[in-house]
């Protein structure tokens, strides 16, 4: 079983400091729905997001939608083999259940992820499909009891993702972060909490690349192509 991590995700609702800015307002109204219940989005919020402490991490939900749509339509979470997680720019974490089906089309995925935020889970009644859980990270990585924590970062050590994928069968129970930004490093808070940095490639990739690689390279050291056809027989 792996647990796959978004990790510092460029995914959270407006922030006061901008609250007010012309271009969030109008936002808004178009929604119909108030500032502070719509998403920061680098598209629509661009010049304000420019005054904003680490404005090159921040105000990019389709890097994780995207990335957990490759990571949910994989063969892998198809075999009840991985769990995801998305931890947020401002240290919530987002808990999505095994078999949870996201929308495709990315509007739709922002009125989800805000009424997540808003309400803090949906559906509102019933067993939740998302969830958001306060606290720090490092609390909730010790709830999951890993084998060994990995981040998967361009500085990290130099790996192949099929040598990686061999070497994380081999554990009951490895967690594998992914940086969930479009440009910088992780927080050295971040960094402390892992037991190894690896490195796929020397040059920085998309996260949804690096998502990729990660899950097709451990289908393919389980074998699981072969394993499905067989069970078809």
């Amino acid at each position: 079983m792996l647990v796959l991590g978004l990790v510092e995700t460029a995914l959270e609702l407006v922030p006061d400091e901008i609250m007010q800015d012309i271009s969030v307002v109008t936002s808004a109204k178009l929604r119909g729905k108030p500032p502070h219940q719509i998403l920061l989005d680098e598209a629509l919020h661009s010049k304000a997001l420019q005054t904003l402490p680490d404005s090159e991490k921040r105000g990019r939900p389709d890097i994780a939608h995207r990335s957990i749509l490759t990571a949910l339509d994989s063969v892998l979470a198809r075999e009840g083999q991985l769990e995801v997680f998305i931890h947020i720019y401002s240290g919530s974490i987002i808990q999505i259940a095994p078999g949870t089906r996201l929308p495709r089309r990315i509007a739709r995925f922002i009125g989800l992820v805000e009424q997540l935020l808003v309400s803090q889970r949906v559906p509102i009644k019933g067993p939740p499909l998302m969830q958001v859980h306060q606290g720090p990270l490092k609390t909730y990585l010790q709830g999951i009891s890993p084998s060994t924590i990995y981040l998967l970062s361009h500085s990290g050590t130099p790996t192949s993702p099929v040598h990686f994928a061999e070497q994380l069968i081999s554990e009951e129970k490895p967690v594998v972060l992914v940086g969930g930004f479009p440009h910088g490093t992780p927080v050295a808070t971040l960094t402390k909490l892992v037991d190894h940095q690896m490195s796929f490639d020397p040059e920085p990739l998309p996260t949804t690349t690096i998502v990729g690689m990660l899950i097709h390279s451990l289908e393919i050291a389980l074998d699981l192509p072969t394993q499905r056809f067989q069970h078809q027989k």
